[in-house]
């Protein structure tokens, strides 16, 4: 089963997002979460039966995550990342990092933010200014280091899912 189309419980999403219980309750309280917003983890009413989350939203919340251990606000972490999981374009699959050798940057300066391709051994400074703007600072996340530790925490293997989500080679 692809990973894209799999429903993770609250557990799962707590241990691959490294996030703590009330702090995901409290960003589900706040709206902060695409498709869960106003809602508490438990659905009300059914005792038991537990709040289930997308890939989408398990890679949008560790992303938001990471976002705000570097510093950056918690509403911009959250439109950053929610705007990196739910979409991409004709170089880049909704919540996937591109592929190839190029590494792929989430960069956030207020409440602007870029997805950027970096291919080792290039300066990406100005076209990353260029992009948010061109501000004085930024905060950046390596995604695909949160996506490898997402995937792996899903039991996936990583490359696995990128073979798979994109097609080999």
């Amino acid at each position: 089963m692809s990973i894209l189309t799999e429903e993770f419980v609250t557990g799962q999403v707590l241990e691959a997002a490294d996030v703590t219980n009330s702090a995901l309750q409290s960003w589900i309280r706040r709206g902060l979460i695409v498709g869960h917003r106003g809602q508490s983890i438990d659905m009300p009413g059914s005792p038991g039966i537990r709040r289930k989350f997308s890939f989408f939203n398990v890679i949008e919340i560790a992303l938001a995550k990471a976002l705000i251990d570097v510093g950056v606000e918690l509403a911009a972490a959250f439109q950053a990342a929610s705007d990196f999981a739910h979409s991409g374009d004709e170089n880049r699959l909704p919540g996937l990092p591109f592929t190839g050798e190029r590494h792929t940057l989430l960069c956030v300066a207020g409440q602007r933010s870029t997805v950027f391709a970096w291919t080792p051994g290039q300066d990406p400074t100005a076209d990353i200014q260029n992009e948010l703007g061109w501000p004085l600072g930024w905060s950046t996340v390596d995604v695909g280091e949160v996506f490898n530790r997402v995937a792996v925490a899903l039991g996936h293997h990583p490359q696995a899912v990128i073979d798979e989500e994109y097609g080999e080679g």
